[in-house]
């Protein structure tokens, strides 16, 4: 039987995809991976995997430390200030300062990619015990309330194009059927905020409400996150107002005129309904 060949432009996609696949992994693990670990996440071969290292290394993408181990290099990050998200960040963060004084709680700033909330910022509060979220980590939408926040102000049509067939039940409370999903954002809208609790860890919960663009779709949101013992019936009553307050401040901070992100971001909402 004869073999598959494949042209130079496919190979060269091959090897783009596995670079990219390397940086995903090292991003992702925030440690240092020795190469049989990374050939092992990636199903690859050591020597394959070493090639294509070995290029990421080249362009300062990788760095190869003692023992054998890489991480990501110095380019990795310049190319991630350059993301246009950073516009967002400069401005939400003195916000978030005042609502984690307020709130006496740490802060978090997302946005939705996919059925996936992103984190772009983190605000820890003046409380010893906190809820760790790291920058950069992406958590199924449907259980935080980041990602209730703004699943419950897409339309419908791009609701139902990005809406799993299962919700995965990552915690003890995660809504995981569409109907209480829908229900739940259903109330999310009307309050202007969302609540979890229990829906990503057992002790942790959040409010959250969104950000919006000057087109009036919500393309961000800021949450204060809090263990659970604290959230009591008066804590319910106190924060939720201030969170909302917070992400109206930074909507009026971004009305100016719309961010690369907010365009970026809509244009992919279009593009997946």
């Amino acid at each position: 039987m004869r073999g598959t060949s494949f042209s130079k432009s496919e190979r060269a996609l091959s090897g783009l995809g596995h670079g990219l696949d390397a940086l995903e992994l090292l991003a992702a693990r925030r440690g240092d991976l020795p190469l049989g670990e990374i050939a092992r996440a990636l199903k690859m071969s050591k020597p394959g995997v070493h090639r294509v290292l070995a290029t990421l290394r080249r362009r300062g993408y990788v760095e190869h430390g003692e023992g054998g181990i890489y991480r990501l290099g110095l380019k990795a990050w310049e190319i991630g200030c350059a993301v246009p998200a950073l516009g967002l960040v400069q401005i939400a963060t003195p916000i978030m300062e005042r609502l984690t004084r307020a709130a006496e709680g740490g802060a978090i700033l997302g946005v939705l990619d996919g059925f996936e909330v992103v984190y772009l910022q983190r605000v820890d509060g003046p409380n010893p015990i906190r809820v760790h979220a790291e920058i950069g980590a992406r958590i199924s939408a449907h259980c935080t309330s980041t990602g209730l926040a703004l699943l419950a102000h897409l339309p419908a049509d791009q609701l139902d194009a990005i809406l799993p067939a299962q919700l995965a039940a990552v915690g003890p409370h995660t809504l995981t059927s569409h109907d209480a999903l829908r229900r739940e954002l259903a109330r999310t809208r009307a309050r202007g905020y969302a609540v979890n609790q229990g829906g990503w860890r057992v002790e942790v919960g959040g409010v959250a409400s969104p950000i919006f663009g000057v087109d009036g779709i919500a393309f961000a949101a800021v949450c204060v996150a809090a263990p659970r013992f604290r959230m009591t019936r008066n804590w319910l009553r106190r924060v939720p107002p201030l969170v909302v307050q917070a992400a109206q401040q930074i909507t009026a901070a971004l009305a100016p005129a719309p961010s690369q992100l907010q365009l970026r971001l809509r244009r992919a909402g279009a593009e997946r309904a």
